[in-house]
């Protein structure tokens, strides 16, 4: 298990896939964007929550002094879902980027846990 004081691991999905290897206990997180007026919007699915599931997720705006009162979704966001490994096993990550509900791109990372 990492020791505490260690800085997360960031996943990333590489075109083509990625694949990553964390320890039992590890937890770490994939970044998203996000743009609720535009359209834009990112999921994922775990297709094995045996092997490691979503703890949280964790957004920001990119901007927001450009908000105002009462706005919900009016500007750019970015986060982070944050995902914790509980047995050794692999198990894979499908990040989905959608444009309007449509999906525009499809990643899969696969995520392999270990002692």
């Amino acid at each position: 298990m990492k020791p505490k004081n260690q800085e997360l691991r960031r996943i990333v999905c590489a075109v083509g896939g990625s694949q990553v290897t964390v320890e039992v206990g590890e937890v770490f997180y994939c970044e998203f964007s996000r743009h609720g007026s535009v359209g834009e919007d990112a999921e994922f699915e775990i297709d094995d929550t045996t092997v490691f599931t979503h703890e949280r997720t964790e957004t920001e705006y990119l901007y927001p002094e450009r908000m105002k009162p009462g706005w919900t979704g009016g500007d750019a966001e970015r986060g982070k879902w944050y995902f914790k490994a509980h047995r050794p096993g692999k198990a894979t990550l499908t990040v989905r980027t959608m444009f309007r509900f449509e999906v525009q791109d499809v990643c899969r990372i696969e995520i392999t846990v270990v002692f």
